[in-house]
C-alpha cells in the first residue's frame, strides 16, 4: 500500500494593529487586542478550520478561536472576527500583556498552565458528505511569537496530530451497493486518541496521552454514502502520530449489513503535521481482507434476545421456562418467568428456514418494556444444534431460539 506524505504547512498569525490605529483608539478600544491571521496551507462546534477544495490549503472558518497565554493571563480566548473561508483572518480578544504561547482550537478546559495544557483527540469523529468535520481534532501549538505591542505580534503554529485520508473503492466486493456507516483505524497497543497534555514551552513538544488512550479511531459517516462500483469515497480522520514502521494496522469498514477488515503492515512511521493518503482498493487487497456478515460479529450461546453485546433477555435454567407452539408451517418460541411475570413470545417463525432466508416475525412482550414489540424483518443467519440465529438489521437485534 502506497502512502503519499504531504506536509501540513505551518500556520502564521500576524498582528494587524497599526500605530496609526492605536493613536485613534478610545480607552474602550484599548481593552481589545487584535491579531491578523494568515494561513498558507472544539471543544465545541465553534472552533474550527477546514481544508480548501484542493485538500491542502487550510482556511479559517466562522467561529474559529485560539487560546492565548500571556505574562499576566491564562487560556484567553481570541475569536476570528473576519477572514472566514480565506487564508487571512483577524482575531480579537481582551488586551493582555506580552503573549507567550498559543494553541488551537480553543477549549475552556485547557487549564491555567501553559506547561501542561489539557486536550482531547476524539476517538470517535464525524464526517458529513464532503464537509470536513475534523476541526475539533486539528490541534496546533505555537512555535514562536514575534513582535511587540506597538507593531503587533506574529504567532507561528505547527500541527501536532496526523491526518489520514482514505480513498475507498469496493468494486467487485460484497460491499457493493451498501451504505458506509463507519471507518475504523486501529493498531494494537498504540495510543491513537484520547486525553493528552502538552508543554507549550518546550520546543518541538509532542502530546502525551494517558494510559486510557484508545488504540483505534472510528470515523462515523453521517451521510452514509452508497458504495458504488468504480466510484470511490473519500474519508478523513485525525490520529496521534504513534505508528511505527512494521506495526500491524487494521482498517474496518462497517455497513448496515457487512464488516470488512483489512490488515496491513505500516511501511513508514507517522509524523505529526503530515497527511497520509491511503488508497483502500479492496479488489487488490482480497488476500488481506476478511468480509463478514454484521450479524456474525457477536457469539451467543443461550436462547434470548440481544442488542450487540447487550443481553435484553435470556433463558435462565431452573428459573425461566421456554416452550414452542408448532403449527403446520410456522411456530412460536416463548420464554417466561412466572416470578417476575415476564413473557416474551416470538411468533411466525418458519419451521425449517434456510440460511440466508429473510422473513417477518412477530414479537410480543409482557412485563419487559425494554424490548420492542411488533413486526420485525429478520434474516436466518445460522441454524445448527437446534439453535436458530435470526438477525434484525434495521435495529441490530439478534434472536436466538430453539428450532
Amino acid at each position: 500500500m502506497k502512502k503519499i506524505i504531504l506536509p501540513i504547512i505551518v500556520i502564521v498569525l500576524i498582528s494587524g494593529c497599526r500605530q496609526e490605529e492605536e493613536k485613534r483608539r478610545t480607552p474602550i478600544d484599548k481593552t481589545v487586542m487584535e491579531l491578523a491571521g494568515i494561513l498558507p496551507g472544539q471543544e465545541g462546534p465553534l472552533t474550527r478550520t477546514s481544508l480548501h477544495s484542493d485538500g491542502l490549503l487550510t482556511l479559517w472558518n466562522v467561529g474559529d478561536a485560539i487560546g492565548l497565554y500571556g505574562s499576566n493571563a491564562s487560556n484567553v480566548r481570541f475569536n476570528l472576527s473576519s477572514g472566514a473561508d480565506t487564508p487571512f483572518g483577524t482575531f480579537n480578544g481582551p488586551q493582555i500583556e506580552t503573549p507567550l504561547y498559543a494553541y488551537y482550537p480553543y477549549t475552556q478546559s485547557a487549564g491555567d498552565s501553559y506547561k501542561s495544557i489539557q486536550g482531547q483527540l476524539k476517538p470517535v469523529q464525524e464526517q458529513d458528505g464532503d464537509r470536513d468535520m475534523f476541526f475539533a481534532c486539528d490541534w496546533k501549538v505555537s512555535t514562536s511569537i514575534m513582535g511587540n505591542e506597538q507593531e503587533g505580534y506574529r504567532i507561528f503554529f505547527r500541527e501536532i496530530m496526523t491526518l489520514l485520508s482514505f480513498t475507498i473503492d469496493v468494486t467487485g466486493t460484497p460491499l457493493e451497493g451498501e451504505e458506509l456507516k463507519s471507518v475504523t483505524f486501529s493498531a494494537k497497543g498504540k495510543k491513537l486518541a484520547g486525553n493528552f497534555n502538552i508543554d507549550l514551552s518546550t520546543q518541538g513538544a509532542e502530546p502525551h496521552f494517558d494510559e486510557e488512550a484508545s488504540a483505534s479511531v472510528t470515523l462515523k459517516l453521517m451521510h452514509q454514502p452508497v458504495l458504488e462500483a468504480k466510484k470511490s469515497v473519500l474519508c478523513k480522520m485525525m490520529i496521534n502520530a504513534d505508528i511505527l514502521t512494521g506495526d500491524t494496522l487494521m482498517i474496518t469498514l462497517e455497513t448496515a449489513r457487512s464488516l470488512s477488515t483489512t490488515t496491513i503492515v505500516a511501511k513508514k512511521s507517522t509524523r505529526s503535521g503530515h497527511r497520509y493518503q491511503i488508497p483502500l482498493l479492496l479488489s487488490e487487497l482480497t488476500d488481506k481482507t476478511v468480509f463478514k456478515d454484521i450479524a456474525e460479529q457477536y457469539v451467543y450461546d443461550t436462547y434470548g434476545i440481544y442488542h450487540k453485546q447487550d443481553t435484553l433477555v435470556s433463558y435462565k435454567a431452573f428459573i425461566d421456562q421456554w416452550s414452542i407452539i408448532a403449527g403446520n408451517t410456522h411456530y412460536t418460541f416463548r420464554i417466561q418467568n412466572n416470578a417476575q411475570k415476564q413473557v416474551i413470545s416470538l411468533e411466525n417463525i418458519p419451521l425449517n428456514p434456510k440460511k440466508g432466508d429473510s422473513f417477518d416475525i412477530e414479537v410480543s412482550v409482557y412485563g419487559a418494556d425494554h424490548i420492542q414489540s411488533g413486526t420485525k424483518r429478520v434474516k436466518a443467519v445460522r441454524s445448527e444444534d437446534h439453535k436458530l440465529l435470526m438477525f434484525d438489521y434495521d435495529n441490530l437485534v439478534t434472536y436466538l431460539v430453539y428450532n
